[in-house]
């Protein structure tokens, strides 16, 4: 896989297609290389953001903006199964690396394109963001306390969930060529993504003619539902059904609720739902969040605490699942990152290394790639390239 994407999205796509073993080419700027190396926080000069999602990547540095530079993609896109990309609409054109040029060089390629606002349409050369399409999809309308405190999620959901649906893709678009021998193009973009995770609140705007807002940890279609404080803490409950609401009445001692009229029915609770909730913050805040999740546990109750990142470092089903994998960070500690959360019994997928440092092995790459010791050290010379140290 040859891959031109940067920060979040498309690197998200081909760190999954490296955990499932392709071998992915990461082009990067001469000068900086992949904005993400440089947000923070850091470990030396490895970024939280770059390193997750970058392992396993081999990187080579090139100024496309050259004709030498864009020379070395097409040379490397005529061994490559897949081309990603994501710059703003209308770039690729710009600097020659569209479609039409890439498949001029390989015509059976999968040319994957990763767009803040998609293809076509009057957005089609705007920038955009993981929170600016956040707001623009809707998600910060129904994120957050309440209407007048628009809060982004507190991941990109957008940007990485952009990235599985464009590794779903390829992984489509090769699967077919298999099939049929045909190369195709496959796009997809935080706006679309954004768009599809908003369908249970698109769907209630029709169905009521009324726009959801925000709920907090709440949930307008199931009452009791949310994070309640406990004496130490917090816990997130969630009641679906009658089955679950006498199961948490149990738990509570209040098997009176049964009984009321304002609980009967999930729809009941809902429109009920102040006298219920209530009463129930009441109860909770008198024991710790141990307690509670011992006797939800022992009465069947949905119901966890609210973590921290350091709570979940330490989870113990963390690790029975082992999703951490250790990678190591030259000239650093090494840090760990999550696996893929998908296992396969015959070919499981593995962090498939560590992350690259800028231009390595730039080499290598140009030497598979046709290049001469000689042209490569003039590529290099020209700036139209940089070889890591």
């Amino acid at each position: 896989m040859l891959d031109l994407s940067t920060v979040v999205a498309g690197p998200t796509a081909t760190m999954i297609l490296a955990d499932l073993g392709a071998d992915v080419i990461k082009v990067e700027r001469i000068d900086g290389g992949d904005d993400a190396r440089n947000m923070g926080p850091h470990r030396g000069a490895w970024g939280a953001y770059f390193v997750p999602i970058n392992r396993g990547k081999r990187s080579i540095a090139i100024d496309i903006t050259k004709p030498a530079g864009r020379e070395i993609v097409f040379r490397l896109v005529a061994s490559s199964e897949v081309f990603i990309e994501n710059f703003r609409g209308g770039k690729a054109a710009a600097l020659g690396l569209d479609e039409a040029a890439v498949r001029a060089r390989k015509p059976d390629i999968i040319y994957a394109s990763l767009s803040a606002y998609g293809q076509r349409g009057p957005d089609y050369f705007k920038p955009g963001y993981d929170a600016i399409l956040q707001a623009r999809t809707g998600i910060v309308s129904v994120t957050g306390p309440n209407a007048d405190t628009p809060i982004r999620a507190g991941v990109s959901i957008l940007d990485m969930g952009a990235g599985v649906w464009m590794a779903l893709g390829i992984l489509a678009a090769l699967f077919e060529r298999q099939r049929s021998g045909r190369g195709q193009r496959v796009d997809a973009s935080l706006f679309e993504t954004g768009v599809m995770l908003m369908c249970y609140h698109l769907l209630s705007r029709q169905f009521t003619g009324v726009s959801p807002g925000p709920e907090g940890s709440r949930h307008n279609a199931m009452a009791p539902y949310g994070a309640f404080a406990t004496a130490d803490g917090a816990i997130m409950i969630g009641i679906s059904n009658e089955r679950l609401f006498r199961r948490l009445c149990a738990a509570l001692g209040r098997e009176d609720w049964l009984e009321d009229p304002r609980f009967r029915t999930n729809l009941d609770r809902v429109r009920n739902r102040a006298h219920l909730e209530g009463p129930i913050a009441d109860l909770l805040r008198d024991r710790s969040t141990a307690d509670w999740l011992q006797l939800f546990g022992e009465h069947d109750v949905p119901a966890d605490a609210v973590q921290n990142s350091q709570n979940v470092l330490e989870d113990s089903q963390l690790e029975a699942l082992d999703q951490l994998a250790e990678v190591a960070l030259r000239g650093e500690a090494s840090a760990q990152v999550p696996r893929l959360p998908i296992s396969l019994s015959v070919t499981p997928p593995a962090v498939s290394g560590p992350p690259p440092e800028l231009g390595q092995p730039g080499r290598a790459i140009l030497q598979e790639a046709g290049y001469s010791d000689a042209e490569i050290d003039e590529l290099v010379r020209s700036r139209s390239c940089a070889i890591g140290a």
